[in-house]
Order: structure tokens, then sequence, then C-alpha cells
């Protein structure tokens, strides 16, 4: 009778982290397009096409800061005066902070086998991730 040598390739092991990461990763990037379409439709229920060309709307659809259509037609609040937009704007931020961030974490992964390597990039990537988010904070609740 033969026999079949059967090799295991080697994984990695991450637990539940790694399933988390993964979902977190589909789920941000499923938000992120609905979000991207919603925004897109609310720029051209507000009167985007008969006073925007096509790159201000773009832009306004997904920041919507008053110097970004100070040469249209169109009447805009104070930038980010809206509380929805706000939520909504620092909502986008930090599922594209974070879907960014962990999908360079895979990648780095993938390439850097030294553990301590490893771990001093996991916290500059976690680092990368507050300051993306402080950023945000700042610019969409401080600064407006």
């Amino acid at each position: 009778m033969a026999t079949q040598t059967g090799t295991l390739m080697q994984t990695r092991s991450g637990g539940r982290f790694e399933l988390y990461a993964w979902f977190l990763t589909r789920v941000t990037g499923v938000l992120m397009l609905l979000m991207a379409a919603f925004s897109l439709i609310y720029a051209n229920l507000v009167g985007g096409p008969s006073n925007l060309y096509a790159a201000a709307q773009m832009r306004w659809a997904f920041f919507p800061i008053q110097f970004h259509v100070q040469s249209t037609s169109v009447e805009v609040v104070p930038s980010f005066s809206n509380p929805f937009l706000q939520v909504f704007s620092f909502l986008l931020i930090t599922f594209a902070a974070t879907h960014g961030i962990n999908g360079l974490r895979v990648v780095l992964e993938d390439y850097i086998g030294h553990p301590l390597l490893m771990a001093w990039v996991r916290a500059v990537l976690v680092g990368l991730w507050i300051c993306a988010l402080l950023a945000a904070i700042f610019l969409i609740f401080v600064f407006a």
C-alpha cells in the first residue's frame, strides 16, 4: 500500500487577533465604500451638479470645507459646523486609518522576520494610527 507523505505549510499563528484584524479590514473596507457612495449622493442632492465642476464636487463630497467651493455659487455653512458631518468625517478617517494601518501591518509582517523588530514596527504603526486620529479630531472638531 502506498503511503502519502504530506508536508504541513507553516502558517502564522496569531490566534484570535489575526481573525479579528482580518474581519475588521473587510468591514472597514465595505463601510468606506458605503460612506463614499453616501458622500457623492449627498453632494449631488445639495446642488453639486448645477453649481460645481466635477473636481470641486468630489473634493466637497468627501471634505465639505468652505474653500473647496468658494469660487462657485454653492451656499456653504462654515466648515464642519454640522454635527452629523463632523461625526461622519471622523468615522471615515477612522475607518481609513484603521484599514490602511492594518494592511500595512500585514504586509510588513510578511517581510520582517525578527520578532523584536516587528514589535517596534507595530509600536510605530500604532503611533501613526493615534497621530492620524488626533489630527482628525483637531481638524474636524477643534479647528472648525
